[in-house]
Protein backbone atom coordinates (compact mmCIF):
# COMPACT_ATOMS: atom_id res chain seq x y z
CA UNK A 1 0.00 0.00 0.00
CA UNK A 2 1.59 3.48 -0.79
CA UNK A 3 -0.04 6.75 0.37
CA UNK A 4 1.57 9.60 -1.48
CA UNK A 5 1.97 12.24 0.85
CA UNK A 6 2.40 16.13 -0.74
CA UNK A 7 3.41 17.20 2.78
CA UNK A 8 1.37 20.77 2.50
CA UNK A 9 -2.33 19.29 1.90
CA UNK A 10 -4.61 18.94 5.09
CA UNK A 11 -5.09 15.35 4.34
CA UNK A 12 -1.41 14.18 4.39
CA UNK A 13 -0.54 16.24 7.58
CA UNK A 14 -3.52 14.68 9.00
CA UNK A 15 -2.89 11.21 8.04
CA UNK A 16 1.09 11.11 8.36
CA UNK A 17 1.47 10.07 12.32
CA UNK A 18 -1.61 7.84 12.16
CA UNK A 19 0.22 5.77 8.88
CA UNK A 20 3.47 5.70 10.89
CA UNK A 21 1.98 4.87 13.90
CA UNK A 22 -0.24 1.82 11.79
CA UNK A 23 2.88 0.48 10.00
CA UNK A 24 4.96 -0.01 12.87
CA UNK A 25 2.14 -2.12 14.34
CA UNK A 26 1.70 -3.93 11.02
CA UNK A 27 5.81 -4.99 11.03
CA UNK A 28 5.22 -7.26 13.36
CA UNK A 29 2.07 -9.20 11.22
CA UNK A 30 2.49 -12.74 9.66
CA UNK A 31 2.65 -12.60 6.79
CA UNK A 32 4.39 -8.84 6.79
CA UNK A 33 2.36 -6.27 5.13
CA UNK A 34 4.16 -3.44 4.00
CA UNK A 35 3.63 0.03 4.60
CA UNK A 36 5.43 2.81 2.25
CA UNK A 37 5.38 6.31 1.36
CA UNK A 38 6.49 8.90 -1.35
CA UNK A 39 7.02 12.63 -1.14
CA UNK A 40 4.63 14.43 -3.77
CA UNK A 41 6.41 17.75 -3.13
CA UNK A 42 9.67 16.09 -5.21
CA UNK A 43 9.07 16.36 -8.85
CA UNK A 44 10.46 13.25 -9.74
CA UNK A 45 8.42 11.28 -7.54
CA UNK A 46 5.04 13.25 -10.05
CA UNK A 47 4.99 10.56 -12.58
CA UNK A 48 4.86 7.78 -9.78
CA UNK A 49 1.89 9.69 -8.72
CA UNK A 50 -0.48 9.78 -11.29
CA UNK A 51 0.45 6.26 -12.12
CA UNK A 52 -0.69 4.76 -8.45
CA UNK A 53 -1.89 7.51 -6.39
CA UNK A 54 -3.18 5.41 -2.68
CA UNK A 55 -3.28 1.84 -4.15
CA UNK A 56 -3.32 -1.70 -2.11
CA UNK A 57 -0.51 -3.13 -4.43
CA UNK A 58 -0.56 -7.50 -4.25
CA UNK A 59 1.09 -10.03 -5.88
CA UNK A 60 4.22 -7.90 -6.66
CA UNK A 61 1.92 -4.87 -7.51
CA UNK A 62 0.19 -7.13 -10.15
CA UNK A 63 -2.80 -6.34 -8.20
CA UNK A 64 -3.57 -3.13 -7.64
CA UNK A 65 -6.60 -1.59 -5.79
CA UNK A 66 -7.49 2.00 -4.78
CA UNK A 67 -7.41 2.86 -0.92
CA UNK A 68 -10.42 3.51 0.39
CA UNK A 69 -10.65 2.65 3.98
CA UNK A 70 -9.78 4.63 7.34
CA UNK A 71 -7.33 7.27 8.08
CA UNK A 72 -6.48 6.65 11.62
CA UNK A 73 -4.00 4.24 12.50
CA UNK A 74 -6.61 1.11 13.98
CA UNK A 75 -8.39 1.21 11.26
CA UNK A 76 -5.75 0.97 8.91
CA UNK A 77 -4.71 -1.93 10.91
CA UNK A 78 -7.71 -3.59 11.17
CA UNK A 79 -8.32 -2.69 7.63
CA UNK A 80 -4.89 -4.24 6.08
CA UNK A 81 -5.43 -6.90 8.16
CA UNK A 82 -8.94 -8.15 6.64
CA UNK A 83 -7.46 -7.47 3.57
CA UNK A 84 -4.40 -10.23 3.48
CA UNK A 85 -7.10 -12.49 4.20
CA UNK A 86 -9.34 -14.57 1.57
CA UNK A 87 -11.09 -12.30 -0.49
CA UNK A 88 -14.46 -14.59 0.79
CA UNK A 89 -14.85 -16.49 4.01
CA UNK A 90 -17.16 -19.83 3.85
CA UNK A 91 -20.05 -19.76 6.09
CA UNK A 92 -19.88 -23.46 7.83
CA UNK A 93 -22.49 -22.19 10.55
CA UNK A 94 -25.21 -20.06 12.01
CA UNK A 95 -22.18 -18.94 14.31
CA UNK A 96 -19.85 -17.64 11.26
CA UNK A 97 -22.67 -15.71 9.78
CA UNK A 98 -23.49 -14.15 13.10
CA UNK A 99 -19.27 -13.17 13.03
CA UNK A 100 -19.37 -12.44 9.79
CA UNK A 101 -22.32 -10.71 8.38
CA UNK A 102 -23.09 -6.78 10.61
CA UNK A 103 -26.70 -6.06 9.67
CA UNK A 104 -26.05 -2.16 9.14
CA UNK A 105 -23.54 -3.10 7.25
CA UNK A 106 -22.88 -4.31 2.91
CA UNK A 107 -22.31 -7.70 2.87
CA UNK A 108 -22.39 -10.14 -0.36
CA UNK A 109 -23.12 -13.65 -0.15
CA UNK A 110 -22.60 -16.38 -2.64
CA UNK A 111 -24.87 -19.35 -2.28
CA UNK A 112 -23.33 -22.60 -4.57
CA UNK A 113 -24.50 -26.07 -4.21
CA UNK A 114 -20.33 -27.09 -4.53
CA UNK A 115 -17.59 -24.59 -4.55
CA UNK A 116 -16.30 -25.31 -8.11
CA UNK A 117 -17.29 -24.26 -11.65
CA UNK A 118 -18.09 -21.51 -13.75
CA UNK A 119 -20.18 -19.66 -11.02
CA UNK A 120 -17.85 -19.92 -8.02
CA UNK A 121 -14.72 -18.89 -10.20
CA UNK A 122 -16.40 -15.85 -11.46
CA UNK A 123 -18.12 -14.84 -8.04
CA UNK A 124 -14.53 -15.57 -6.41
CA UNK A 125 -12.53 -13.41 -9.31
CA UNK A 126 -15.49 -10.50 -8.67
CA UNK A 127 -14.78 -10.90 -4.62
CA UNK A 128 -11.16 -10.39 -5.30
CA UNK A 129 -11.41 -7.23 -7.49
CA UNK A 130 -13.92 -5.65 -5.46
CA UNK A 131 -12.63 -6.20 -1.62
CA UNK A 132 -11.63 -3.37 -0.78
CA UNK A 133 -15.39 -2.07 -0.80
CA UNK A 134 -17.70 -4.78 0.22
CA UNK A 135 -17.34 -7.84 2.79
CA UNK A 136 -17.99 -11.62 0.85
CA UNK A 137 -18.87 -14.71 2.06
CA UNK A 138 -19.97 -17.88 0.31
CA UNK A 139 -21.81 -20.98 2.14
CA UNK A 140 -23.73 -23.88 0.41
CA UNK A 141 -26.75 -23.59 2.74
CA UNK A 142 -29.04 -20.17 2.22
CA UNK A 143 -30.80 -20.48 5.19
CA UNK A 144 -27.20 -19.82 7.18
CA UNK A 145 -28.11 -16.30 5.88
CA UNK A 146 -30.18 -13.68 8.10
CA UNK A 147 -32.64 -12.76 5.03
CA UNK A 148 -33.70 -14.32 2.27
CA UNK A 149 -34.81 -18.33 1.89
CA UNK A 150 -33.45 -21.25 0.01
CA UNK A 151 -32.48 -21.05 -3.46
CA UNK A 152 -31.88 -24.01 -5.92
CA UNK A 153 -28.95 -22.67 -8.00
CA UNK A 154 -25.90 -20.19 -7.99
CA UNK A 155 -27.38 -17.18 -6.41
CA UNK A 156 -25.76 -14.44 -5.20
CA UNK A 157 -27.16 -12.55 -2.08
CA UNK A 158 -26.93 -8.99 -1.32
CA UNK A 159 -27.43 -8.28 1.87
CA UNK A 160 -28.28 -4.79 3.18
CA UNK A 161 -28.71 -2.20 6.13
CA UNK A 162 -31.61 -0.53 4.04
CA UNK A 163 -34.41 -0.41 1.30
CA UNK A 164 -35.71 -4.59 1.18
CA UNK A 165 -32.70 -5.51 3.19
CA UNK A 166 -31.56 -8.16 0.44
CA UNK A 167 -31.86 -8.54 -3.11
CA UNK A 168 -30.75 -11.41 -5.17
CA UNK A 169 -29.34 -11.76 -8.22
CA UNK A 170 -28.33 -15.50 -10.57
CA UNK A 171 -26.33 -14.43 -13.42
CA UNK A 172 -22.45 -14.95 -12.82
CA UNK A 173 -20.59 -13.47 -15.70
CA UNK A 174 -17.81 -11.27 -14.27
CA UNK A 175 -19.28 -8.05 -15.35
CA UNK A 176 -23.12 -8.56 -14.72
CA UNK A 177 -22.15 -9.63 -11.08
CA UNK A 178 -19.78 -6.45 -10.88
CA UNK A 179 -22.76 -4.08 -12.07
CA UNK A 180 -25.33 -5.71 -9.96
CA UNK A 181 -23.22 -5.44 -6.88
CA UNK A 182 -22.48 -1.46 -7.41
CA UNK A 183 -26.06 -0.60 -8.59
CA UNK A 184 -27.92 -2.83 -5.59
CA UNK A 185 -25.77 -1.28 -3.06
CA UNK A 186 -27.22 2.29 -3.13
CA UNK A 187 -30.01 3.21 -1.52
CA UNK A 188 -33.12 4.87 -2.89
CA UNK A 189 -32.69 7.57 -0.81
CA UNK A 190 -28.92 8.24 0.64
CA UNK A 191 -28.68 10.44 3.33
CA UNK A 192 -26.28 13.22 3.30
CA UNK A 193 -25.41 13.56 7.25
CA UNK A 194 -22.91 12.80 10.49
CA UNK A 195 -23.62 9.27 9.89
CA UNK A 196 -20.08 7.88 8.91
CA UNK A 197 -22.60 4.74 8.37
CA UNK A 198 -23.54 6.85 5.22
CA UNK A 199 -20.01 7.83 3.54
CA UNK A 200 -20.01 4.66 1.52
CA UNK A 201 -23.07 5.69 0.36
CA UNK A 202 -22.66 9.59 -0.31
CA UNK A 203 -18.95 8.85 -1.77
CA UNK A 204 -20.55 7.23 -4.85
CA UNK A 205 -21.78 10.68 -5.58
CA UNK A 206 -18.97 12.49 -5.68
CA UNK A 207 -15.94 12.51 -7.48
CA UNK A 208 -12.69 13.24 -5.76
CA UNK A 209 -10.18 14.83 -8.20
CA UNK A 210 -6.32 14.56 -7.23
CA UNK A 211 -5.18 18.18 -8.88
CA UNK A 212 -1.32 17.01 -9.17
CA UNK A 213 -3.26 13.83 -11.56
CA UNK A 214 -2.61 14.59 -14.74
CA UNK A 215 -5.96 13.31 -15.59
CA UNK A 216 -8.01 16.04 -13.84
CA UNK A 217 -8.15 17.99 -16.60
CA UNK A 218 -9.16 15.01 -18.84
CA UNK A 219 -12.17 15.26 -16.80
CA UNK A 220 -12.74 18.51 -15.89
CA UNK A 221 -12.94 18.83 -19.75
CA UNK A 222 -15.76 15.96 -20.37
CA UNK A 223 -17.69 16.86 -17.37
CA UNK A 224 -17.74 20.26 -18.91
CA UNK A 225 -19.11 18.95 -21.74
CA UNK A 226 -21.65 16.48 -19.98
CA UNK A 227 -23.38 19.60 -18.55
CA UNK A 228 -23.59 21.61 -21.62
CA UNK A 229 -25.99 19.09 -22.69
CA UNK A 230 -28.88 19.52 -19.79
CA UNK A 231 -30.65 23.11 -19.63
CA UNK A 232 -30.14 24.85 -16.74
CA UNK A 233 -33.38 24.71 -15.50
CA UNK A 234 -33.25 21.23 -15.84
CA UNK A 235 -30.07 20.16 -13.63
CA UNK A 236 -27.40 21.86 -12.30
CA UNK A 237 -23.42 20.52 -12.05
CA UNK A 238 -21.15 21.55 -9.33
CA UNK A 239 -17.69 20.54 -9.51
CA UNK A 240 -15.57 21.86 -6.29
CA UNK A 241 -12.37 20.47 -4.30
CA UNK A 242 -13.12 19.24 -1.17
CA UNK A 243 -9.98 20.54 0.51
CA UNK A 244 -10.33 24.06 -0.03
CA UNK A 245 -14.13 23.53 0.10
CA UNK A 246 -14.95 22.00 2.91
CA UNK A 247 -16.24 24.40 4.53
CA UNK A 248 -18.91 24.76 1.90
CA UNK A 249 -19.58 21.08 2.84
CA UNK A 250 -20.22 21.33 6.23
CA UNK A 251 -22.52 23.74 5.54
CA UNK A 252 -24.52 21.07 3.66
CA UNK A 253 -24.40 18.69 6.21
CA UNK A 254 -25.01 20.82 8.91
CA UNK A 255 -28.38 22.01 6.74
CA UNK A 256 -29.25 18.42 5.93
CA UNK A 257 -28.76 17.13 9.48
CA UNK A 258 -30.88 19.82 10.96
CA UNK A 259 -34.04 19.08 8.61
CA UNK A 260 -36.74 17.88 9.47
CA UNK A 261 -40.58 17.00 7.72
Amino acid sequence: MVPYSCNRCGHCKRLAPEYEKAASLLSSHDPPITLAKIDLSDKVNSEIATKFKIQILRSGGNAIQEYKGPREADGLVAYLKKQAGPSSAEIKSREDSANLIDEKRLFVAGVFPVFSGQSFQNFSIVAEKLRADYDFGHTLDAKLLPHGGPVDKPTLRLLKPFDELFADFQEFQVDQLEKFIEEASIPTVTIFGKNEENRRFVEKFFYSPNTLSRDFDAFKSKYHEVASGYERKEISFLLGDTETDVGVLKVVVHSFSNFST
